[in-house]
């Protein structure tokens, strides 16, 4: 038994509720869907639209701390019939790429590298976003608050940088999939005058006050970065305060409406602790 054998062996192999062959550029790519709602690719079929050598990116992806636990074993259909092969998680693949140095691979490869790098997993997002298969319908009417399509990092962002991104983007493509379904549904009740009517008061208390802008989120972000900069308060212990002050659990969950209040909430604080460590230093 080869090392990859031995570490297959030990390894349990995860369900895969759908597969499909995702076109990118002039290649294709084997991607499962898992139970969990992850999305992955086949490793070897990465490889092969890479021309890299699979059994060496293995190695060297288990030999990563962090992209070790995302290198997972599944049961893919191949024509020979089920077969439990090693998928990517599809936010790792541009941290995998990562560590791929261009001045290393021969000139005709690093086009396709660099394009995987940058799209392939958004590819794959978009793919299994589309023909997700049809959601009961909802027990709630609105399912989730409004997100913004994140944007990608900058191409040699940190690895920490492309995770965010990567979490930020299936979050985002699976709150549209559930905003689809919630007005498929409201516009199946809306037949009558009646219905309207009735929708209402669900609809004023699902959707709840106004939180505050993206503006003002920014600006609570710099209040806080000022408080602990003046007054060495962990940014943790700010953040407690002001949603113990305001009755949220996030600071992105203070509502619009009091923001003249979260405003002097931050400048009474901001000024008493600039106040101290004036007197500190004389």
């Amino acid at each position: 038994m080869d090392t990859g054998d031995a570490v297959n062996a030990q390894r349990d192999v995860l369900v895969s509720v759908e597969q499909a062959l995702v076109p990118f550029y002039d290649r294709d790519i084997i991607a499962v869907q898992l139970s969990d709602s992850r999305i992955a690719a086949v490793l070897s079929s990465l490889c092969e639209a890479l021309q890299l050598a699979t059994v060496g990116q293995a190695r060297r992806i288990r030999a990563d701390d962090v992209l070790r636990e995302h290198l997972l074993l599944a049961q893919v259909q191949t024509e020979g019939g089920p077969q439990a092969m090693d998928v990517l998680t599809a936010w790792a693949i541009p941290t995998w790429l990562q560590g791929i140095k261009l001045g290393k691979v021969a000139p005709e490869k690093r086009p396709a590298i660099l394009a995987f790098k940058r799209e392939a997993a958004d590819a794959l997002y978009r793919h299994f976003a589309r023909w997700t298969p049809a959601l009961p319908t909802p027990t709630r009417l609105v399912p989730a608050e409004p997100i913004a399509q994140p944007e990608a990092p900058v191409h040699d962002a940190s690895r920490e940088a492309w995770i965010r991104y990567h979490e930020a983007m299936a979050a985002w493509l699976h709150w549209q999939e559930d905003i689809e379904t919630w007005r498929g549904h409201v516009e199946s009740r809306l037949e009558s005058h009646e219905a309207v009517l009735q929708l209402v008061p669900e609809i004023l208390e699902r959707l709840g006050p106004q939180t505050l802008t993206p503006e003002h989120q920014r600006t609570v972000q710099q209040c806080v970065k000022r408080l602990h900069e003046v007054g060495g308060v962990a940014y943790a212990a700010i953040y407690t305060e002001l949603g113990e002050q305001f009755y949220v659990a996030k600071y992105d969950q203070l509502p619009e409406a009091r923001w003249a209040e979260i405003a002097t909430w931050f400048s009474v604080r901001i000024d008493a602790a600039e106040k101290r460590a004036a007197r500190h230093r004389g």
